[in-house]
């Protein structure tokens, strides 16, 4: 009995530090999106000051998810290789560096665009170690509500970068957005290195694949439901990023909006993203759970409905309205996607498939500022980006529709003593 009672203990230990690690993920992850889309709130003012054209403001913003991108799959065997929580301490202080560097470089372009190329590279060996950490956490079927409350932070860093920057702009200048990142970065720099841990039984968990797990991982790259995946999260991105790089721009020279208005309509489509991502993953987790793909699409092309309908908004409130709308839908499929390759992939390469996989979104991420940019300049009009989401979100619905997900045979991976 004794025996049994200092078991249960044991596993309440457990599950109380990985409430501990959530919330320190959490904290990362929403530092991340806060550094990394401060620089939308400071364009319209950077490039009155600068003189950038659409061009070449698509050009800064997507620098950084060139070598975001670049980095996905190598970050991703290091995390699985050396440790998840060193390469999450690493990246962290290594993309505030660059965070804060972008205030002091701006009124060169060259060197805009070098530093913001390796911000991306610190910002993309963040994902794959993080999710890594996540699964050696929370057991599989139960991992959508965590993965979800996680990423609360994905709409909420874009939510709170507005509301932040605004009034710094307002005060101190557009450069003080940058300047003051290292604030953050710093603390969160200390607080990841003390707090987390990889795994419940390991501070930093190191694992060396065998001969025959490394044959398997090769043989794997065929797999459609991998490429089809890959897929939806590059046609996903287009319309994330693509938002989140614009849409300051769009309510501000647009719409006409002055900042206390853009500031709010710029936040309210990542705050009700933040409930949408909470809301989908309980609502798919108890009801969808075996249809998850079905689920997902499905938020999709309720999310290009309301693009479209902020397209046919005759006044601002009514757009802004569409807009919000549109942010709830598009990321409350976001949990239970993460969930579905993470649930089919060797314990041992979560890190390496997912970061895979999120490279889909970050090449998009890439892309998708410029080539919407070009749009803007082509056309003189934001329509034509809004209908290219709207197509975008239909394509990636189509891929998700179409993955079949076979669970691979699974491998112990051989753990390395911390």
């Amino acid at each position: 009995m004794a025996a049994q009672t200092s078991s249960g203990r044991g596993v309440t230990r457990t599950a109380a530090y990985g409430a501990v690690v959530l919330a320190v993920l959490w904290l990362t992850l929403l530092v991340s999106y806060f550094d990394r889309v401060a620089i939308a709130a400071a364009l319209p003012f950077m490039s009155r000051d600068l003189g950038l054209s659409p061009s070449v403001v698509g050009l800064v913003t997507g620098a950084l998810f060139l070598s975001y991108t670049a980095v996905q799959v190598p970050a991703g065997y290091l995390s699985d290789r050396f440790g998840q929580r060193r390469v999450i301490v690493a990246a962290i202080a290594w993309w505030t560096i660059f965070s804060f560097l972008t205030g002091v470089v701006a009124e060169s372009l060259i060197a805009l665009v070098v530093v913001r190329f390796l911000m991306g590279a610190g910002e993309g060996f963040h994902p794959p170690p993080l999710w890594r950490m996540l699964a050696n956490w929370f057991s599989p079927g139960r991992r959508s509500t965590p993965l979800a409350i996680m990423l609360t932070a994905l709409t909420l860093g874009p939510a709170l970068a507005p509301v932040v920057a605004f009034p710094i702009i307002s005060s101190l200048g557009w450069r003080w957005v940058f300047y003051l990142t290292v604030i953050p970065g710093g603390l969160t720099v200390v607080l990841a290195a003390l707090a987390l841990r990889d795994s419940p039984e390991h501070k930093n968990l190191r694992t060396a694949p065998t001969a025959v797990d490394r044959v398997a991982q090769q043989r794997n790259w065929l797999v459609p439901h991998i490429w089809l995946t890959f897929a939806a999260f590059f046609f996903f991105g287009f319309v994330l990023y693509g938002l989140m790089g614009w849409l300051p721009t769009y309510l501000i020279r647009y719409r006409g909006l002055n900042l206390a208005h853009a500031g709010v309509f710029a936040s309210s489509p990542y705050l009700a993203g933040t409930a949408g991502l909470v809301i989908g993953a309980i609502l798919c987790q108890r009801y969808w759970n075996h249809i998850r793909r079905r689920f997902i699409a499905a938020t999709y092309l309720l999310t290009a409905v309301c693009i479209l309908l902020t397209v046919l908004a005759p006044t601002v409130n009514l757009a802004g309205i569409a807009l919000t709308v549109s942010g709830f839908f598009l990321f409350s499929g976001l949990g239970p996607f993460w969930s579905v390759p993470m649930d089919i992939v060797r314990p041992h390469e979560v890190g390496m498939w997912l970061g895979f996989i999120n490279m889909g979104t970050q090449l998009s991420g890439f892309l998708g500022p410029i080539l919407i940019g070009w749009m803007i300049g082509l056309t003189g009009s934001f329509t034509v980006a809004l209908v290219a989401m709207i197509c975008s979100l239909v394509l990636a619905a189509g891929c998700l529709t179409l993955a079949r997900a076979n669970a691979p045979v699974v491998a112990v991976a051989a753990p390395v003593a911390p």
